[in-house]
């Protein structure tokens, strides 16, 4: 196929090396999008061809930022299948600004639109986006260029993963603006793409969607034109099916996705019992293995789920079977169930009911799917907007924290929400400020697989691990060095904080490492950690399981008089050696370089706006999430909540959560969470809180602990008794 051009691989390059660099354009002008190369981010299955971006699935669409004013319109070609019109979502500055409908006239065919997104806007920073409401069985677009007056900026971050969802109608948003009562509630009017479990699920996972489905489709068969056996199994190679569906037109599936959502069944069932096609359990069955199959092989590290539920279970029996039949969990494949709606246009989910179902789709796919803490690197506008101003307090400020500095502010002034995209901006402020690199990739010197022999008779060896950042290596023989572990990267620390190394490892060893970094001048130097054996080795002792360790090289790299006079440098690089006595082997899973604040700086208690007594929170409202509970709190760089099962959470607070203080890996401080009324710990205050009251008041309960009874305490009197009940009661009826 005409795959997507290489510029989108190195867009995040691009985007920190010089995220400002662009010809500033006096007027409006015209950029295709080889031109705007590095200045933009794609969302779902499109392809750059000829400069120009086709873009035909639900969902499918582009984004950039760019500083200047006035209007900012796209030209762009048009081929209407169905009812000679597709619909746009516009965002302007994180607002939806318009609904745009592209009408092609009386005929149903290609046609050269200009379209306005946006209109007199002031000048400063912007943030433009542009999706396809409608699915690309009834349209297909060609974006050939984006107008506008001012200067490109740098593209917005990469998505932290890609989900692919195969589906149908559900999928495509199809009838979820209408309800059942609306007349042609299946136009293309009643569709909107961004408004599905798909991409809300996508929202709250920061994933960019890559969305395959056609309405009345199946996996097997369904309501398609002349009861032909055409599927979702034969239109998932293609980039988009009813573009192209020849040999040029198949994707080429880069990046891979890390999660592949399959949601089909409605049509083939439905189809089946109406007589329109042949199809037994057993052939769905087939069919859906080979669609997971299929999938795998596309993308080879993907989880992958199969839902249904939505317009009702279908196949139920056959698909647990499918999924246990490849693996099952072992193996990564799933089987769920989404909450059913009928209440959109043809008995097809609503908006809310879409919403309903990514909740539980979200929910699962953390659960089962994504690493534990995976959305701890999520933030709020509030929470970026209190690091901004923090790290603004910074005298002499380097390069790289101005740089990251108004890349945040940019953010906040085109009014961004999605907490991922702000996470990502305040990780640049952070590490600018504290030089941290979580979980960098390993690889092996010259990125050979193999070493050379040490003898005749033993030979040493590595194994590097790719995906998981972690790196094996093994040993035979007595008293020889191991090969060693070698990469090279760009960070920049602040050595006025002490820096560390961290070594993350599940067995014995005794190593040795070098740091490389820039000196004042620029030329490369290197430091040894100095010998703490007679081996002049860093020596970490036998254990079983797997242990942290943490290494100061920060006064090393003091003492070599090379660092800059605000106290930075840049650390470009770390070899390790190692050393056994008997064959053996060691996971090395994470290498970390950080900054550890000095003792003094540490808080050792949690303290700020809400005051903490008893290792109790003081008393907080019904909706206020964790996000906010830390910005209104002093060190909110150390805070974090967790719920009663230890995750870290960022959304609603509930009674029995825990805000902890976390300093070098360990909780330092914590107090418990009370929601005033929340008796059941659900974060949500009602009237099963209600009875719950009135049966402790009648009862006498009188077992109630510290959280417990403020829990009750409604109308904070420091009484437990029915007028708390009436008090909760009184709140529902107003």
């Amino acid at each position: 196929m005409k795959r997507i051009l290489a510029f989108l691989c190195v867009l995040c390059l691009l985007a920190t090396a010089c995220p400002m660099a662009f010809v500033a354009a006096a007027s409006a002008q015209t950029y295709n999008f080889t031109q705007l190369a590095g200045y933009y981010k794609t969302q779902g299955r499109v392809e750059i061809v000829d400069g120009a971006l086709n873009m035909d699935t639900s969902s499918s669409g582009f984004e950039f930022y760019f500083q200047g004013s006035g209007n900012v319109t796209i030209g762009a070609d048009v081929w209407c299948k169905y009812t000679n019109n597709i619909f746009l979502t516009v965002i302007v500055d994180g607002v939806q600004k318009k609904l745009v409908e592209v009408y092609t006239g009386t005929t149903a065919k290609s046609v050269y639109k200009s379209i306005t997104l946006a209109e007199n806007l002031a000048d400063g920073y912007h943030h433009i986006e542009v999706y396809k409401q409608t699915e690309a069985s009834s349209g297909l677009m060609t974006v050939w260029g984006v107008t506008f007056t001012g200067t490109p900026v740098a593209a917005p971050p990469a998505d932290k993963i890609v989900m692919e969802v195969v589906g149908d109608s559900i999928s495509g948003g199809a009838s979820n603006l209408a309800t059942n009562d609306t007349a042609n509630a299946s136009y293309p009017v009643y569709q909107d793409g961004l408004q599905t479990y798909a991409y809300f699920t996508g929202e709250a996972l920061g994933a960019n969607v890559r969305v395959t489905q056609t309405s009345g489709y199946g996996c097997c068969g369904g309501w398609n034109p002349g009861g032909t056996s055409l599927n979702l199994q034969d239109m998932f190679p293609y980039t988009s099916y009813w573009r192209d569906h020849t040999e040029a037109g198949l994707y080429d599936f880069d990046p891979p996705a890390d999660i592949v959502v399959i949601n089909l069944g409605t049509n083939d069932a439905s189809a089946a019992s109406a007589g329109r096609i042949s199809l037994t359990g057993d052939q769905f069955k087939a069919g859906a293995k080979n669609l997971m199959t299929m999938a795998r092989q596309k993308n080879p590290n993907a989880k992958i789920v199969w839902v249904t539920g939505m317009m009702g279970v279908t196949y139920q029996t056959e698909l647990t079977a499918a999924v246990a039949e490849l693996g099952g969990a072992q193996d990564g494949y799933f089987f769920t169930i989404l909450p059913q709606g009928t209440l959109g246009g043809e008995g097809h989910p609503n908006v809310a009911q879409h919403k309903a179902a990514a909740d539980v789709l979200t929910a699962f796919l953390l659960e089962n799917c994504l690493p534990a803490g995976y959305k701890a690197d999520f933030t709020t506008k509030e929470t970026l907007e209190l690091t901004v101003k923090k790290a603004e307090e910074i005298a002499s400020p380097s390069a790289a924290l101005t740089e990251a500095i108004a890349l945040a502010k940019m953010e906040l002034t085109c009014g961004t929400k999605d907490a991922y995209r702000l996470g990502v901006r305040k990780a640049a402020i952070d590490k600018a400020v504290n030089g941290t690199v979580i979980g960098m990739n390993l690889m092996p010197i010259e990125n050979v697989t193999v070493c050379p022999k040490t003898g005749d008779d033993d030979s040493v060896w590595p194994y590097y691990g790719y995906g998981n950042g972690t790196v094996t290596l093994y040993k035979g023989g007595e008293g020889r060095f191991w090969p060693y572990v070698h990469t090279d990267y760009e960070q920049t620390v602040n050595v006025n904080v002490t820096p560390y190394f961290t070594i993350d490892t599940e067995t014995t060893a005794e190593w040795n490492m070098t740091v490389a970094y820039l000196d004042k001048n620029g030329v490369r130097q290197t430091v040894q950690l100095m010998p703490m054996t007679d081996l002049g080795l860093v020596d970490f002792p036998a254990k079983t399981e797997r242990t942290v360790y943490t290494i100061d090289f920060g006064a090393y790299l003091k003492a070599q008089g090379h660092i800059t006079d605000n106290g930075i440098v840049t650390v470009v690089g770390f070899d390790i050696t190692v050393v056994g006595t008997t064959d053996t082997s060691v996971h090395l899973n994470m290498v970390a370089l950080t900054n550890m604040a000095p003792a003094s700086d540490v808080p050792s208690k949690i303290s700020g706006q809400y005051a903490v007594t008893n290792g109790i929170l003081e008393c907080l409202t019904e909706g206020t999430t964790a996000d906010q509970l830390i910005a209104a709190m002093d060190n909110a760089e150390y805070l974090q909540v967790a719920d009663t099962s230890g995750n870290a959470v960022s959304g609603a607070l509930a009674t029995g959560m825990k805000l902890q203080l976390i300093v070098n890996g360990a909780v330092a401080d914590e107090a418990v969470v009370v929601i005033r009324g929340d008796i059941n710990g659900d974060g949500i205050v009602n009237t099963m809180d209600a009875r719950a009251m009135l049966a402790v008041t009648l009862q006498g309960d009188s077992s109630l602990d510290a959280v417990g009874r403020l829990a009750m305490d409604v109308n904070a009197d420091a009484v437990i008794n029915t007028m708390d009940v009436r008090y909760l009661l009184k709140s529902f009826v107003a």
